[in-house]
């Protein structure tokens, strides 16, 4: 007994589907960003028992329709500003359909020849997409956070004082890694989960940019050092969560050249903009980093998940991750082949490349580049409409696309300004025509917009001004 269905029933399932998927992009300019259930009606909505009896594939495509579609934030959609999550696209849409029909598993080269080859390929695409050595070594992750943890696990290895595989960190004296103020949470995990300990990330002072003031890092490095300490890395940030900044990426290399430092670059949302004319400049020193995090599904367009890892030196990721129990032992002459169970953690990896491949081939590199390009001059666009509105505030500098404002009716300041601004973003969200998330600057509440979406135009900005500007004059008028 088979779970299959005909093949002319199996094509009238994926026509059914595919009219599901079409709705919904014909839709998403329209539909509210944020659907505006509570957990509790979300709960409600979904609660079942778990089902004994088959349903009708018609039935269940309907529940789709109004059970899932219904209850999504539309990230897809142009009023979506939230975090940094990219729009995808259609052609990725229909990579994933092919991907989940095929089924491969790529641990070892022979368990999916082409996924392994089609892997390498595109992470050599990327570092060449972004200006790092093409002779590295890559492959893709389910987002940022574990694709740092990829690399920081390679440095702690390569620049531990003691064998780490056999002996583990007991025998070394603490090991410590630097950042930004401004870098991203997952470093934090990292130190966590690889042993190394939270209190030895040293987050180093910035500047008015917000990058990393090089000489207090090299200032940390030394009291370390002298402390009796073991520094092993520093990370330069490529475009900070928080505001977009790129850290001096040449002056953070030449601080860990002099003190042997693995040096990693955290670009996992800034990287695709390394090579375009307006910002290129800002990523100079990119191609000196030991590793680079760069993620496809973020400014790639490239839908969830697809986060990828890059080490210059393909050994040092074998003499992390490889090791081979007798039965995944099954080519003793390797015969050029490669086996991406040894480049990181995971044994399991699905057909990740295969959407990133299909993109890059639609669309071309140039095509991809204009888009990044067209995301920054959106930015820039919001903070002059910010600049030029007197109730408006731009609360940090604006170097990709990411800007951070907050509403200033004037005439408040410390806590209630922030106490305003954090009611402005929970209303925003109520409100659900636009979706944008709240951060903190020097200790000041901010609404902060990230443009990372084609599909957004200059409607959509001008709407999410006014929404702003009228959200905060009604709060003002209520006297919250």
């Amino acid at each position: 007994m088979s779970l299959d269905v005909s093949p002319q029933q199996f094509k009238c399932w994926i026509d059914e589907a595919g009219k599901l998927v079409a709705s919904h992009y014909q839709e998403h300019s329209e539909a509210k960003v944020f659907a505006g259930k509570s957990p509790t009606e979300v709960q409600e909505l979904l609660g079942e028992p778990l089902p004994d009896d088959p349903q009708d594939m018609g039935s269940l495509l309907d529940e789709v329709g109004e059970k899932i579609l219904s209850t999504i934030t539309n990230s897809a959609g142009p009023r979506y500003f939230g975090y940094i999550t990219g729009g995808g696209n259609q052609v990725a849409v229909l990579a994933e359909m092919i991907k989940a029909s095929l089924n491969q598993n790529n641990l070892k080269w022979h368990s999916s020849p082409v996924s392994t080859e089609l892997e390498r390929l595109v992470m050599r695409w990327v570092a060449e997409f972004i200006g790092y050595p093409t002779s590295s070594a890559g492959v893709l992750l389910s987002g940022g956070s574990v694709a740092n943890f990829n690399c920081l696990a390679v440095a702690r290895t390569i620049k531990a004082p003691v064998d780490i595989s056999d002996e583990g960190i007991y025998g070394s004296q603490p090991m410590t890694v630097y950042v930004s103020e401004e870098g991203h949470s997952s470093f934090d995990k990292a130190m966590d989960m690889l042993g190394l300990g939270k209190k030895y990330l040293r987050k180093i002072p910035v500047d008015d940019k917000f990058r990393i003031d090089p000489n207090q890092l090299e200032e940390q490095v030394r009291t370390d050092k002298n402390a009796g300490l073991h520094p092993i890395c520093v990370i330069g940030v490529a475009g900070t969560t928080n505001t977009g900044a790129v850290d001096n990426l040449n002056a953070v290399a030449d601080i860990c050249q002099r003190y042997d430092l693995w040096y990693h670059v955290d670009a996992a949302y800034g990287g695709p903009a390394a090579k375009v004319e307006r910002t290129s400049d800002l990523f100079s020193g990119i191609e000196r980093a030991d590793s680079v995090v760069v993620n496809p599904h973020k400014w790639l367009y490239v839908p969830f998940e697809a986060g990828g890892a890059l080490v210059k030196n393909p050994d040092h990721l074998r003499k992390t991750f490889s090791t081979i129990p007798d039965y995944l032992k099954s080519d003793e002459q390797n015969r050029g082949r490669t086996d991406l169970m040894e480049y990181n953690l995971p044994l399991t990896k699905e057909f990740k490349a295969l959407k990133v491949w299909m993109t890059i081939k639609a669309f071309g590199a140039a095509r991809l580049r204009e888009e990044i390009a067209a995301d920054i001059n959106k930015a820039r666009y919001l903070s002059e409409l910010v600049e030029s509105e007197e109730n408006l505030e731009l609360m940090a500098p604006v170097p990709l696309s990411i800007v951070c404002f907050r509403y200033n009716p004037g005439g408040m300041a410390g806590s209630a300004l922030n106490d305003l601004n954090d009611q402005i973003i929970q209303t925003i969200e109520a409100d659900g025509r636009v979706f944008l998330t709240g951060t903190k600057i020097h200790g000041k509440t901010a609404l902060r917009v990230c443009f990372i979406n084609p599909r957004t135009e200059k409607e959509d900005i001008q709407l999410l001004q006014k929404v702003v500007l009228e959200i905060g004059s009604e709060l003002m008028e209520k006297g919250v």
